[in-house]
């Protein structure tokens, strides 16, 4: 796993209670419980903690934690 998959799971397991248990390549958003509200809210928190910007739009795309990962190294994220 990788720094990033492991601050991604970090955010997710503190902020929207999501099991560690739970942290699969193959998970959904909606696997881990996100609707569409948390989504954006996660949006944001990638945005602060990461310091990219994430639109709603974007974040309708990404469906599960792997798109996550590929949408933030693509915009240079590094952990």
């Amino acid at each position: 796993m990788s720094d990033l998959y492991t601050r991604l799971g970090e955010l997710l397991t503190s902020w929207f209670d999501v099991e560690n248990s739970a942290l699969r390549p193959d998970a959904s958003l909606d696997d881990l419980g996100l609707d569409s509200l948390a989504q954006v809210e996660l949006g944001q928190l990638l945005e602060q903690n990461f310091g990219v910007e994430v639109t709603d739009a974007e974040m309708e795309k990404m469906a599960t934690l792997p798109d996550i990962l590929e949408a933030l190294e693509k915009k240079g994220v590094t952990v």
